[in-house]
């Protein structure tokens, strides 16, 4: 059973009761993340995620926090995205009372020991440099600093450049915890096996006493002026054995209409997220022409986009993108089949009813609509909102809020960049 509410000092506190599991998951995340940093504190978030977790008064080294962690075969971590900070722990449900109490002193009680801070940094590093030799680390920088006009937050190495990192001080770490860590901007969700009598309990007696900070002041204010104009991007690497091709259109934000949301959600199913969409039934079944390919959306405040993704071999990238952009126009033109979109209805409403097989995608699920929802919704409530839609509403949908006007074609791998390549595949995008 699901339950909210909002403890006195204002954490916002989710939990989900598991009668049959052995296990206790449980998350606690701030809003914050890379999206609010700047090129001068470029990391600061991501070490913060690093130093969580190296020093609490129970436990004052990292060695000794996982010692007891791992004793109990439990598992722990640490993560940051553009949006939040967090850290989970799993552990059996009969040591619920020990994953209450090391949250809450991993958010409001690090050490900030400068010794580990020194240590740390030498593993940030080593992180950043072990990620910055992936060529998928150089095909992400180009495509979100083609796609997003210069200097904008979206920009920035969630990670954080070797510089920032080099530079950074104990003073900083605490600044910034202590700029986001406080209680109105915490959320906390359980899921498991625990007795809600006992959780209560345990809530009070390690969370109660945190005061209240100042709220949070909300991420950098974006729009669809943040995204660049209509273009081909190529970038050539001859390194690389394969083209990576991406198409990416401005589209719906994080707080837009839910109804919106999930008609793009089923669109962009129906188009390339699975084995049986148009794209890869066209490319791979009939074609042969890819491996894969693939459609989805990123969302964030104030703006979004969709994109299509494939890697496709040289010879054959003018007819992969020639194709994909005269299936993509007669979609967006016509709109799915009846049957298509009763299949897309049928997988999605299925992916959220196992979504709640497992403690800690349960967790994840109750943690998006906790930070970012108006309310709390469960799977079966999205599919009583899916069972109306037609394609006429996905089709309007299309045509009204996916903005070709600033269309992007970003092409990386073995490719000229020539003047004629660009025209070339300009005159591709021309269909819409």
């Amino acid at each position: 059973m699901l339950t909210t509410s909002k403890l006195p000092n204002g954490i916002q506190l989710a939990t989900y009761h598991l009668p049959n599991l052995k296990s206790i998951h449980l998350r606690i995340s701030v809003k914050g993340g890379s999206l609010v940093e700047n090129k001068i504190n470029n990391g600061v978030a991501h070490f913060m995620e690093h130093m969580l977790v190296q020093g609490i008064p129970s436990f004052p080294t990292v060695a000794e926090f996982s010692r007891f962690i791992e004793g109990l075969a439990g598992n722990y971590g640490a993560y940051t995205k553009n949006l939040m900070v967090s850290f989970y722990i799993t552990v059996p449900s009969t040591h619920l009372e020990e994953a209450i109490k090391i949250a809450s002193e991993t958010f409001f009680g690090p050490l900030f020991v400068e010794e580990a801070i020194e240590k740390e940094r030498q593993a940030v590093f080593e992180e950043i440099k072990q990620k910055m030799d992936s060529h998928w680390y150089k095909i992400s920088d180009f495509f979100t600093k083609t796609r997003f006009i210069d200097g904008h937050p979206l920009t920035l190495d969630g990670g954080g450049s070797l510089e920032t990192i080099k530079n950074l001080k104990r003073e900083d770490l605490i600044d910034y915890w202590k700029r986001y860590f406080h209680p109105s901007n915490t959320y906390l969700l359980v899921s498991g096996n625990f007795q809600e009598k006992r959780l209560e309990q345990l809530l009070k007696k390690y969370f109660s006493n945190h005061k209240n900070g100042k709220s949070f002041a909300g991420f950098p204010n974006m729009n669809g002026k943040d995204f660049t104009k209509r273009q081909v991007a190529i970038r050539s690497d001859f390194s690389l054995k394969i083209c990576y091709l991406d198409l990416a259109f401005p589209s719906m934000g994080l707080f837009d209409d839910l109804q919106l949301r999930l008609k793009q959600n089923l669109a962009l199913v129906i188009f390339g997220q699975l084995r049986n969409s148009r794209l890869f039934k066209l490319l791979r079944y009939d074609r042969g022409l890819v491996y894969d390919v693939g459609a989805g959306a990123s969302q964030y405040p104030g703006l979004g986009y969709g994109y299509i993704s494939s890697q496709v071999s040289p010879e054959n990238l003018e007819e992969v993108v020639r194709l994909i952009m005269q299936e993509f126009a007669s979609f967006v033109h016509h709109g799915p089949t009846d049957e298509e979109l009763s299949f897309a209805k049928n997988y999605l409403t299925n992916q959220w009813l196992m979504t709640f097989d497992h403690p800690s995608s349960i967790t994840g699920w109750v943690e998006d609509h906790l930070l970012w929802e108006e309310s709390m919704r469960m799977p079966e409530d999205y599919a009583t909102l899916l069972r109306g839609l037609t394609s006429q509403d996905l089709t309007r949908m299309m045509q009204k809020h996916w903005d070709f006007s600033k269309l992007n074609l970003i092409l990386q791998g073995p490719i000229h960049n020539t003047r004629n390549n660009d025209k070339k595949y300009t005159s591709l995008m021309s269909v819409l």
